[in-house]
């Protein structure tokens, strides 16, 4: 479902509040907990390879976890093709590209496919099982690292796991590497928002403090329950502290 204005869903109550009990949100948030303990002063590719290395998002179908199950993209996948043709992309920067796991039944045509995560052994599995003409893989920590100017950076699932810093730290690359649009998750339906230690996990409205994106060109709702969209924007709209 694509909403062309960019209007806010009305916000509902979550699956997660509605299909799990008590005992199991209390489960999450010792897990969440568990998680600040090794994550903290450590660096990104530590966490996530931690992460990746011991499945912790727990899904049996991708790394990545839930997000990126073929079941949960249907949606996306077939939106982003209708989206890049819509800006005129020739290049998109999958970042974090994860395992690959759905975007390799993604119809993407001529744009060539730049797919980025900060796991290296990861990147060096994708290179190894998915590397052809016009698709790449690379080792990318996009809070620190050099972005490559393309015409779509698309960052899905990724914000909902990182700190309020290291979210900021991405947007500034993002910027500074005069790429032209931004795809990125966003949870309209969220209305406070709480800090994470990056690793953990918690949903994000990119159009609520301390973010404050404007409205977007376009969203796309890929789940209605959760309220959970893909936005897209312009690099040069958002503004960052």
């Amino acid at each position: 479902m694509v909403v062309k204005d960019g209007s806010i869903l009305r916000s509902k109550k979550s699956r997660f509040e509605s299909t799990f009990p008590r005992s199991t949100a209390a489960l999450v948030k010792v897990k969440d907990a568990w998680r600040d303990l090794r994550s903290r002063g450590r660096t990104a590719e530590a966490v996530f390879t931690d992460i990746y290395e011991r499945n912790l998002w727990g899904d049996s179908e991708s790394l990545s976890g839930r997000g990126s199950t073929l079941a949960r993209t249907t949606v996306i996948r077939r939106a982003l093709p209708q989206l890049l043709a819509e800006v005129g992309a020739s290049v998109m920067l999958d970042a974090p590209c994860g395992d690959f796991n759905w975007m390799q039944h993604a119809e993407l045509g001529p744009v060539r496919y730049i797919g980025a995560d900060v796991v290296p052994r990861l990147i060096s599995r994708n290179r190894e099982k998915y590397s052809v003409e016009g698709r790449e893989f690379i080792t990318l920590d996009i809070t620190v690292d050099s972005i490559p100017t393309v015409d779509v950076i698309l960052c899905r699932d990724c914000f909902i796991h990182f700190s309020f810093r290291d979210i900021r730290a991405a947007l500034r690359n993002f910027k500074k590497s005069d790429s032209a649009y931004l795809f990125v998750t966003t949870h309209v339906g969220v209305r406070d928002h709480r800090n994470i230690v990056s690793g953990q996990g918690r949903n994000v409205n990119l159009q609520l403090p301390p973010f404050n994106f404007p409205t977007p060109l376009k969203l796309v709702v890929e789940d209605p329950d959760l309220n959970k969209c893909l936005g897209v924007w312009r690099l040069e709209q958002i503004q960052v502290e």
